[in-house]
């Protein structure tokens, strides 16, 4: 495992590689319960595609779908007869409400997916915050935090009301992400500006807790489970800056079974 100690990159590449990572192509009742589950749809992001994980599915091109990621795992440990899977990395509320419903049908038992990292452009802050200045980390943190507010709930509340009809009786459940870096120190970012990257995925997460409940679904918080885990720990379960520039800061094979583990 390559970690942010042992990794640096040009920074050219790197802001690059995050760019195309993060911003790349792009209901329902509350959970009730664990239960057998027939029809299962995995949405969203690149944190639900399965980005990170090294092993993907060629048909699945840019969307960078992997069989490692937390559905899939899901799905075939509880052997599910019907499984959907239209996560792609970089989607938005928009690409989950234009490209990923139709993936939903009525009979659908249990749908869930992360998003919103990039309707805020995140990829943004990891940017300025690994090659940039201490002023441009403080500034794209603030300028996603401000989106985080001002724009980011009505987009989600837009997304939780279509899924609700369209699946008025499946079990949704929206997954948080986790803390990219924790209490273990980095060279790259410095200390102070992982902890700012961090305190803007605990801003996200917060809103998208709120919204979440506000829907009536369920929300599960990963940076417990990531607790001890970041990119710079001696059992990282996020990339660092790796090889393959795309996967970095994602989720890597573990961190994906600790997601699995958040469903029912």
């Amino acid at each position: 495992m390559s970690t942010l100690r042992r990794i640096a990159r040009p920074a050219a590449a790197l802001a690059v590689a995050l760019a195309l990572s993060w911003a790349g192509p792009p209901g329902a009742g509350a959970d009730t319960g664990a239960g057998p589950v027939p029809s299962y749809a995995a949405l969203g992001d690149s944190f639900s595609s399965g980005v990170g994980a090294h092993v993907y599915d060629p048909s699945s091109g840019s969307c960078l779908r992997s069989p490692r990621a937390y559905g899939p795992r899901w799905a075939a440990a509880h052997h599910v007869a019907d499984f959907r899977f239209p996560a792609c990395g970089g989607a938005t509320t928009r690409d989950l409400l234009t490209r990923q419903l139709p993936a939903l049908r009525p009979d659908t038992a249990l749908v869930t997916f992360t998003v919103g990292g990039n309707d805020v452009e995140y990829v943004r802050v990891m940017q300025a915050c690994s090659i940039g200045s201490s002023a441009d980390c403080a500034a794209e943190a603030d300028r996603a935090e401000r989106a985080m507010d001002e724009v980011l709930p009505a987009r989600l509340d837009a997304l939780y009301a279509a899924v609700a009809r369209r699946v008025p009786h499946a079990r949704v459940i929206v997954l948080g992400y986790p803390d990219l870096f924790g209490a273990d120190p980095c060279l790259i970012p410095a200390p102070p500006r992982a902890r700012r990257m961090d305190a803007a995925v605990d801003h996200l997460d917060a809103v998208l807790a709120d919204r979440t409940r506000a829907a009536g679904f369920t929300y599960r918080d990963a940076r417990g489970r990531f607790a001890g885990h970041g990119a710079c720990s001696r059992d990282p379960w996020i990339n660092g800056v790796r090889l393959a520039l795309r996967e970095s800061y994602h989720p890597n094979e573990e961190g994906y079974a600790a997601y699995a583990s958040l469903l029912p």
